[in-house]
């Protein structure tokens, strides 16, 4: 990708925010919808989609709870999305311990302000870093927190 290119993503990249739980439907949603609406806010971000294997995986390994009669809260959908994210970087046993709370909605909110303070302010460690250091660093940062985690 050409330099102008790279910048213009990367402006455009910066602009992208996770929603907020309160942003989330108040009533329960069947799993199309659950993919819909995850895949609205994570699409842009990730580049993936998430799937119906993929959520039914997550509840199966206890990821996630199963759902009420076919249907997912916000709190299915909170949890979808920092795994979504996590697991492009972390196995799903580190993603399980960093989720570990009874308090999904502030600890949703807490990875949503951290996500988006961090995407906003992107430049800041992509123009100081190469890609060399970049994923050095990536790769250090997360052997610490297994470490850490275990």
């Amino acid at each position: 990708m050409n330099t102008e290119k790279y910048q213009q993503w990367l402006a455009d990249f910066k602009q992208l925010r996770l929603p907020d739980y309160q942003q989330f439907p108040d009533l329960a949603l069947y799993m199309d919808q659950v993919i819909q609406e995850t895949n609205r806010y994570l699409t842009p971000v990730l580049h993936a989609e998430v799937t119906k294997t993929m959520i039914n995986s997550y509840v199966k390994m206890g990821l996630v709870p199963h759902p009420l009669k076919k249907k997912y809260t916000a709190e299915h959908l909170a949890l979808i999305m920092m795994i979504s994210v996590l697991k492009t970087s972390f196995s799903l046993d580190t993603i399980k311990s960093l989720l570990a709370t009874d308090e999904v909605e502030a600890h949703f909110n807490e990875f949503v302000r951290i996500f988006n303070h961090e995407i906003e302010h992107l430049d800041e460690a992509v123009q100081s870093f190469s890609p060399l250091e970049m994923a050095i660093r990536a790769v250090l940062y997360k052997l610490i927190l297994e470490r850490k985690l275990s």
